[in-house]
Protein backbone atom coordinates (compact mmCIF):
# COMPACT_ATOMS: atom_id res chain seq x y z
CA UNK A 1 0.00 0.00 0.00
CA UNK A 2 1.53 3.40 -1.06
CA UNK A 3 -1.29 5.70 -0.64
CA UNK A 4 -4.76 5.63 1.07
CA UNK A 5 -7.83 7.90 0.12
CA UNK A 6 -10.77 7.94 1.75
CA UNK A 7 -14.44 9.68 1.76
CA UNK A 8 -16.84 9.83 4.71
CA UNK A 9 -14.51 7.21 6.96
CA UNK A 10 -15.42 6.91 10.51
CA UNK A 11 -12.85 6.46 13.04
CA UNK A 12 -12.78 2.79 13.71
CA UNK A 13 -9.97 1.43 15.95
CA UNK A 14 -9.99 -2.47 14.49
CA UNK A 15 -9.07 -0.72 10.91
CA UNK A 16 -5.69 0.18 12.77
CA UNK A 17 -5.43 -3.44 13.58
CA UNK A 18 -6.25 -4.79 10.23
CA UNK A 19 -3.43 -2.19 8.89
CA UNK A 20 -1.22 -3.45 11.14
CA UNK A 21 -1.62 -6.26 10.16
CA UNK A 22 -0.92 -5.59 6.94
CA UNK A 23 2.93 -4.96 7.59
CA UNK A 24 3.40 -7.74 10.33
CA UNK A 25 5.17 -10.63 8.53
CA UNK A 26 7.38 -8.49 6.28
CA UNK A 27 8.32 -5.47 9.09
CA UNK A 28 10.04 -5.27 12.84
CA UNK A 29 8.61 -1.87 13.08
CA UNK A 30 4.94 -2.40 12.27
CA UNK A 31 3.24 0.33 13.52
CA UNK A 32 5.63 2.95 12.80
CA UNK A 33 5.40 1.84 8.53
CA UNK A 34 1.72 2.12 8.62
CA UNK A 35 1.58 5.69 9.78
CA UNK A 36 4.21 6.46 7.17
CA UNK A 37 1.74 5.65 4.60
CA UNK A 38 0.46 9.19 3.25
CA UNK A 39 -3.25 9.11 3.31
CA UNK A 40 -6.01 11.83 2.05
CA UNK A 41 -9.23 11.72 4.08
CA UNK A 42 -12.07 13.73 3.46
CA UNK A 43 -15.25 14.35 5.13
CA UNK A 44 -18.73 16.06 3.65
CA UNK A 45 -20.18 18.75 5.64
CA UNK A 46 -23.66 17.65 4.64
CA UNK A 47 -22.51 14.17 5.57
CA UNK A 48 -25.69 12.42 7.40
CA UNK A 49 -23.83 9.22 8.24
CA UNK A 50 -20.45 10.10 9.75
CA UNK A 51 -19.49 13.11 11.57
CA UNK A 52 -16.54 15.40 10.61
CA UNK A 53 -15.26 15.01 13.87
CA UNK A 54 -14.80 11.01 13.55
CA UNK A 55 -13.18 11.77 10.19
CA UNK A 56 -10.78 14.23 11.26
CA UNK A 57 -9.83 11.75 14.70
CA UNK A 58 -9.73 9.50 12.18
CA UNK A 59 -6.61 11.52 10.11
CA UNK A 60 -4.97 12.67 13.62
CA UNK A 61 -4.62 9.26 14.74
CA UNK A 62 -3.84 7.43 11.06
CA UNK A 63 -0.17 9.28 11.27
CA UNK A 64 1.05 11.55 7.56
CA UNK A 65 -2.84 12.45 7.05
CA UNK A 66 -4.42 15.28 5.19
CA UNK A 67 -7.83 16.06 6.05
CA UNK A 68 -10.03 18.00 3.73
CA UNK A 69 -13.14 18.92 4.12
CA UNK A 70 -15.90 19.58 1.43
CA UNK A 71 -19.33 21.00 1.14
CA UNK A 72 -21.09 17.64 -0.55
CA UNK A 73 -22.31 15.16 1.96
CA UNK A 74 -21.35 10.98 2.27
CA UNK A 75 -19.58 10.66 -0.84
CA UNK A 76 -16.37 11.49 -3.21
CA UNK A 77 -16.49 14.85 -3.95
CA UNK A 78 -17.20 15.61 -7.82
CA UNK A 79 -16.22 19.24 -7.74
CA UNK A 80 -13.21 20.06 -10.24
CA UNK A 81 -11.34 21.42 -7.70
CA UNK A 82 -11.75 18.80 -5.09
CA UNK A 83 -10.80 16.00 -7.84
CA UNK A 84 -7.68 18.10 -8.79
CA UNK A 85 -6.64 17.71 -5.06
CA UNK A 86 -7.47 14.24 -4.99
CA UNK A 87 -5.33 13.80 -8.44
CA UNK A 88 -2.34 16.03 -6.93
CA UNK A 89 -2.14 13.95 -4.04
CA UNK A 90 -2.04 10.60 -5.27
CA UNK A 91 0.38 11.93 -8.18
CA UNK A 92 3.05 13.08 -5.22
CA UNK A 93 2.21 10.04 -3.17
CA UNK A 94 2.79 7.83 -5.82
CA UNK A 95 6.11 9.27 -7.34
CA UNK A 96 7.51 9.58 -4.33
CA UNK A 97 10.87 7.86 -4.36
CA UNK A 98 11.27 6.35 -1.06
CA UNK A 99 7.98 4.68 -1.88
Amino acid sequence: VRAVVTAGAPYVREAFDVATGLYSESNDNVENKYLQIPKLHMAGENDALVAVDSTKKLCEEGGNGKFILHEQGHLFPTRSARVKEIMDFLQLSLSDSNC
